[in-house]
């Protein structure tokens, strides 16, 4: 073999296998002679060929043959293997037909058909699941009891007055306990009777009270018992020269303007007094658990929950320093109670761990019953722990007591309780007014009522609506800063928006320019008593670019959120 060609020899014999046809050696000379240098290429046959060239099968592989210009015209061939062809030939579709009905086929398509549903159903349950399975965004908790409001705060707590309180909405009542706070008692006391007949009427009772002082441990600790001699806060006398008689540790006053310590001749020390009685010692932890057994017995005969009267003076500082002295105290001596900051001996900030015990015992006792103290919180951070509130509803008694009280103020202070403190739901405490119970209740936070409020079932029903228990809220001062007005709304529900007037004037808004939140057309609510505007209709759509508020009334309109 010579390079990639190969050298066939034809010769003429009969000994060739029986599927070839031997060509006549003359015919075979004859093309040489007559067709030199010629590439032949073969071919299928063709019938008209009659069998004269051999029959190819369809894969098979075509062979050009080339025949050299030096050769002899001696009969060899010498064939260049080239460049191979192949060529597909498909089934017919009578061919494909004769497989249809094959048992091997069939079954193949059978078990393709299956499998594709049986995978298809799977990824159909696969995706359910997941859907199921995948974390939800949980839905805010339903407000409680305390927060739907509103609560009421009694003096008189005979049991005859509930229906009433029960026409006003109130879900609870603050009710002060008139004895010292550590005295023994059980079920037969008057007390624990009203919180039962309070409690058969579906009427939730919260107990004041005041731990702070006691005389229950007094004597035992003046004479230096050893159980309970450090029960109060005792100090030696402050050595001073030439002094009249034992001189108090430090400059503390009370808010009457008196020393806070009270001197025992018997133990021959002063025991602390900011409130005129013996102060108890929280920083012993016995004295801390006794406060908590008197929780548990009043939640244990059926109280909803506590409020605790006294709570800044709970804690002094441990090292008895002296009050720092203000510079310039307007209208205050030297020695008033104004003139000094207080940061000693009250709102320590120790007071957060302290009150979290007790927390815990009216949680675990409760379902998620109210833990509340009874004074405004001067600082608030004395009454956190890291960065949330352990007191619900954070009274605010302060806001809205004026009847004439200045727009801007308003404003900024309401900014300041929400958006500074973060105080998300107060109690709101007021002179009841018509215009201010419409404020309040509306507001975010729970309105703090008395036996004597005026029943407004419209306003009740407004308050239980998904915009005031849960909507978001603004506060604006329009109209030159002489009206007050806010809006609360939340998705899906209609935004409602509350205006007040407390001035002596008349006045007309334009809303959608002041408040861009607010459509062009809204809906008369409701108003307060001393409202006085002939045009406006409850239930009828009025122009939300003129809405006129009468002097010292208040106007309630709801409206359909613009779309963004």
């Amino acid at each position: 073999m010579d390079g990639n060609k190969l050298e066939l020899t034809v010769k003429p014999t009969s000994d060739l296998p029986a599927s070839y046809k031997a060509i006549p050696e003359a015919d075979m000379e004859e093309a040489a002679v007559t067709r030199p240098k010629s590439i032949v290429k073969s071919k299928p046959p063709t019938p008209e060929a009659d069998g004269a060239d051999e029959k190819m099968l369809p894969n098979e592989e075509a062979v050009v043959a080339k025949q050299s210009p030096n050769e002899k015209q001696n009969g060899d061939a010498k064939l260049d293997i080239g460049e191979l062809k192949t060529a597909f030939v498909g089934l017919t579709k009578e061919e494909l037909m004769k497989y249809a009905n094959d048992p091997f086929w069939v079954r193949l398509r059978w078990f393709l058909f299956i499998t594709f549903w049986i995978l298809w159903g799977m990824m159909l349950l696969g995706a359910v699941m997941i859907i199921l399975a995948a974390p939800k965004c949980s839905p805010p908790p339903p407000r409680t009891w305390w927060e739907k409001g509103p609560l009421a705060e009694l003096e008189d707590t005979n049991p005859e007055q509930i229906n009433k309180l029960k026409e006003l909405g109130v879900t609870g009542v603050i009710i002060q306990w008139p004895e010292d706070a550590y005295t023994s008692f059980d079920q037969n006391h008057e007390f624990v009777k009203t919180i039962k007949q309070y409690k058969d009427q579906e009427v939730n009772v919260i107990v004041e009270l005041e731990p702070g002082t006691s005389k229950i441990w007094f004597n035992e600790s003046e004479s230096q018992n050893s159980e309970f001699g450090d029960y109060y806060i005792w100090k030696q006398p402050k050595i001073v020269n030439n002094a009249d008689g034992p001189q108090p540790p430090n400059n503390w006053v009370t808010v009457k303007n008196t020393s806070s310590w009270t001197y025992s001749e018997s133990r021959k020390e002063f025991y602390y007094s900011p409130q005129g009685r013996p102060q108890l010692n929280f920083r012993n932890p016995n004295v801390t658990d006794e406060f908590a057994k008197v929780i548990k017995k009043f939640l244990g005969y059926g109280a909803s929950g506590v409020r605790l009267r006294g709570a800044p003076y709970l804690l002094a500082d441990g090292k008895f320093e002296d009050e720092i002295i203000l510079q310039n105290a307007p209208g205050c001596f030297m020695t008033d109670y104004c003139s000094y900051s207080h940061s000693k001996t009250e709102n320590l900030l120790e007071l957060s761990t302290l009150l979290k015990e007790w927390r815990v015992v009216v949680k675990n006792m409760t379902e998620n019953g109210p833990f509340m103290v009874a004074d405004d919180l001067s600082n608030i951070e004395a009454y956190k722990v890291n960065n949330s509130f352990i007191v619900d509803l954070p009274l605010q008694s302060h806001l809205f007591h004026k009847s004439n009280a200045n727009v801007t103020n308003i404003v900024q202070m309401l900014n300041s309780t929400f958006n500074i403190n973060n105080i998300t739901w107060p109690l709101w405490k007021i002179n009841s007014t018509s215009e201010w119970d419409i404020i309040t209740y509306l507001i975010p936070g729970t309105p703090l009522v008395t036996s004597t409020t005026v029943q407004n079932k419209q306003l009740l029903k407004m308050r239980e609506s998904p915009s005031v228990m849960r909507g978001s809220f603004s506060f604006h001062a329009v109209k030159n800063n002489t009206v007050f007005a806010f809006i609360r709304v939340t998705a899906g529900n209609p935004g409602i928006l509350v205006a007040l007037n407390p001035s002596d004037n008349r006045t007309v808004v334009d809303f959608p320019a002041n408040i861009k939140a607010v459509s062009e057309e809204v809906t008369v609510q409701l108003w307060s008593e001393n409202y006085h505007e002939p045009d406006m209709i409850i239930n009828v759509k009025q122009n939300a670019h003129s809405i006129p508020i009468s002097p010292r009334s208040a106007i309630v309109l709801s409206y359909v959120p613009p779309s963004k």
